[in-house]
């Protein structure tokens, strides 16, 4: 029988005082064994991440630890002072932060951010601090590590710089590392890369792991035990297997329920194939580029080209969703912005219904622009936060003349809002006042106001939680259906490409490496990067006892 490292109480964790307190963990209780992997799954809100602060006593001034005890190595941390957790912070409990570039210092080296913990923890000098450094960049696959020690967090990727946050959670050498949602904001590969890091770290140093996350995919990769929590309650706690082989509450089946994938397509009897007819064309891409200019010297002389978009042809027809699979940094969101004349193209032609967008005038591309919409990743920073949602609808309809009447609008706007599954009161809202799953169908309902033939769906689910991402997917195929709609759907996520697209490209350092239908993309991929971008994605249906 393993030994417990750490085993949490009946904690509970409250916001605000007397009428107006909410426990945000509410009485929850489970152990960690010693080299285990115990995930912690839910959406957003459900108190994962408020339960790890707690854990480490890091919580924000608002909140305050009700009752509980976490006993780690038979001591209650709680009976703690403030001195012996800093003490035990970065020594027995290290901790990955979800946004590495938020929980780095920006003007201190990767090497120097390391040796704080290596000076404060292992108690090693300057030099030692340095070699060590250097091994656990390495460890975790930063390459040149001897060289890249000197550098700051700003010149890293955001694999790399999870990597660093991991490499200083480890310097001190922790009995438990907690990691919150550590690859939400990664692509596959790089996704792939850090889990298997994490797992190997774990067998070379039979450190226990806390893995904090939503998604259903990496928990059966991750986990030995698994607790389900919502609204600050454990729901559902067993092993791995137990749980994917039969869920029982309510809130988990419903999590199950919402991944997307060939699964739910083929359960919901949804067509895989589309008109790719020559009338039904809406949208011709012919070897499209966008260029950047590298710039050098005291007069900015061009000594170069970044080619983010190179040579891509793509067409897309009325009622398709063509999908334009790949990582950060592949071009795919340059392509959309460079379909949509956001960006200077460098060559090749964008034909909308047989006119070429480039050769249009800019009163003549505003008024094209209706027929073309584009929703982008973050719905918040995409609406103005001191508009309201009504005036924030009805700017486009006045732009473009789509109703002649105030009236007119006000019906139209409520239609809209009833169309993406919002109540009409809430046009005299503001975008703060709304969950991230409502502002987004705000978004879509924006570009639809116009009443487009096409849109430009830009990693539209990326930031939402499993179920609210169902809801989303489910609308806009609803609203393909009824309109006839062209999507062009840019993701890194392949699970929601089987469930949602009729077509795909594949790209790879702005060029497209593979395009077809998504069953011959998919199930039989003929391109390196195609099959390694596959194989990268976790699954819930490679769950092993």
């Amino acid at each position: 029988m393993s030994e417990a490292l750490i085993q949490i109480n009946n904690l509970t964790t409250s916001f605000g005082h007397g009428e107006n307190q909410v426990n945000v963990v509410d009485d929850i209780s489970f152990k960690i064994n010693r080299g285990e992997t115990f995930v912690l799954l839910g959406e957003s809100g459900s108190g994962k991440s408020i339960t790890a602060l707690s854990i480490m006593r890091l919580l924000p001034p608002a909140a305050r630890i009700n009752s509980g005890q976490v006993i780690l190595n038979e001591q209650n941390l709680f009976n703690l002072p403030e001195s012996k957790m800093r003490d035990i912070r970065g020594a027995n409990i290290g901790m990955i932060f979800q946004e590495p570039q938020t929980s780095l210092n920006p003007v201190l080296t990767a090497g120097q951010q390391i040796s704080e913990t290596l000076y404060r923890h292992q108690k090693l000098a300057k030099k030692e601090c340095v070699k060590r450094s250097i091994e656990l960049l390495d460890a975790v696959g930063i390459p040149e590590p001897d060289r890249r020690i000197n550098e700051y967090p700003h010149q890293f990727s955001g694999g790399m710089k999870q990597r660093i946050m991991i490499a200083m959670a480890l310097a001190g050498e922790p009995e438990l590392l907690i990691a919150d949602e550590p690859t939400t904001a990664l692509d596959v590969t790089i996704q792939a890369q850090v889990l298997d890091l994490l797992r190997q770290l774990q067998k070379d140093t039979g450190m226990s792991i806390l893995f904090i996350t939503h998604d259903l995919g990496v928990t059966a990769q991750m986990a030995d035990q698994v607790a389900v929590m919502k609204q600050g309650k454990i729901v559902e706690m067993k092993d791995k297997a137990s749980l994917f082989a039969k869920p029982e509450h309510p809130y988990t089946l419903q999590l199950f329920d919402a991944i997307p994938g060939w699964d739910k397509r083929m359960a919901e009897q949804d067509s895989v194939e589309s008109n790719r007819s020559e009338e039904q064309r809406i949208l011709k891409v012919s070897d499209l580029k966008v260029y950047y200019p590298i710039r050098k010297g005291i007069f900015k002389k061009v000594v170069g080209h970044v080619e983010a978009v190179d040579n891509v042809s793509i067409d897309v027809h009325a009622g398709e969703t063509v999908a334009i699979v790949g990582e950060s940094g592949s071009g795919k969101t340059t392509m959309g912005k460079g379909i949509l004349q956001l960006l200077k193209t460098t060559a090749g032609t964008v034909s909308f219904e047989g006119e070429d967008l480039g050769q249009l005038d800019t009163k003549s591309l505003r008024k094209k622009r209706s027929d073309i919409q584009i929703v982008f990743q973050d719905p918040y920073s995409s609406m103005n936060p001191r508009m309201m949602i009504r005036d924030i609808l009805q700017e486009g309809m006045i732009a473009q003349d789509i109703c002649d009447t105030r009236e007119e609008r006000d019906k139209f706007t409520t239609e809209l809002l009833e169309q993406v599954g919002l109540l009409p009161e809430y046009q005299l809202r503001y975008p703060h006042e709304f969950s991230g799953g409502q502002r987004q169908r705000i978004c879509i309902a924006r570009a639809l106001a116009v009443k487009p033939k096409l849109i430009i769906c830009d990693e539209p689910t990326s930031a939402l939680d499993v179920s609210v991402q169902a809801q989303i997917l489910a609308l806009l195929r609803k609203l393909q259906k009824e309109y006839q709609l062209g999507y062009l759907f840019i993701t890194h996520n392949i699970s929601v490409v089987e469930y949602i697209a009729h077509y795909v490209a594949v790209m790879y350092e702005g060029k497209i490496v593979e395009q077809g239908s998504v069953e011959q993309v998919l199930q039989n991929p003929q391109n390196d990067y195609t099959r390694k971008l596959l194989s990268a994605v976790p699954r819930v249906d490679k769950v092993s006892a």
